[in-house]
């Protein structure tokens, strides 16, 4: 891959590390503990309605099954990506759950990463100072425009309707990266593998994606607000 698009080293990505507890992810930098956008989303939730039908028709045990298979895919899927942009082999795959990760990953590689320009970070932990961090897929340069990307995988098609939640979540890697490295990051797309076998881009920019920015920022003060 790195053959293939060109890295640009154009900024200094800090690490931090995670924490994980029963009331969600933080991320730490210094004296800051920052509650990772993921734990900001699923606290700030609105239509929790259909997840709670959903959990009470399936069962909870077959919900939890259906979720951690779906987690465990998607992790494979991510170190497809992440280990072609590093240059790095993969392991050889021990169970189904990764061969069909690994399957999905290839899947989007072949099928979006041509309009990758250049990459500027895999796997960037990124933080809003005071208010929250977290760990954006890819930022660089996609179909000739800075973009922060994320790759996603799902059992079935979604429409673009039910995805606001993913939008939200790439206005926060676009606002905590302006604040940090003076970005004017202004798109966002999210590739998206399906079990089906099809894949989905979506991408927002301009007014429209201002607006996710300022739904975000409104959740993360109600977040706060509810935590003192």
């Amino acid at each position: 891959m790195v053959d293939l698009i060109p890295l640009r080293k154009k900024f200094t990505y800090v690490s931090l590390r995670q924490n994980d507890t029963p009331e969600g992810r933080h991320y730490v930098y210094g004296e800051q503990k920052l509650p990772s956008v993921t734990t900001i989303l699923s606290a700030t939730k609105e239509d929790r309605e259909a997840l709670d039908a959903w959990i009470e028709r399936v069962g909870q045990e077959e919900a939890d099954r259906i979720k951690n298979e779906a987690a465990a895919v998607g992790t494979h899927m991510h170190n497809v990506i992440e280990r072609m942009v590093a240059y790095r082999d993969l392991p050889r795959p021990t169970n189904w759950q990764m061969v069909k990760g690994y399957e999905m990953g290839y899947r989007l590689i072949n099928r979006y990463f041509q309009n990758i320009n250049e990459i500027w970070g895999s796997e960037v932990s990124l933080y809003y100072p005071e208010k929250y961090a977290g760990t954006t897929d890819l930022v660089g340069v996609y179909r000739d425009k800075p973009a922060i990307i994320d790759f996603k995988q799902s059992n079935r098609p979604k429409k673009r309707q039910w995805i606001n939640d993913y939008f939200c979540q790439l206005a926060a890697y676009a606002l905590a990266h302006d604040e940090l490295h003076g970005t004017q990051i202004d798109n966002a797309v999210i590739l998206m593998a399906v079990r089906d076998g099809s894949t989905d881009e979506f991408s927002t920019a301009g007014r429209e994606f201002q607006k996710y920015k300022d739904t975000w920022l409104r959740r993360v003060d109600e977040f706060h607000k509810s935590q003192k």
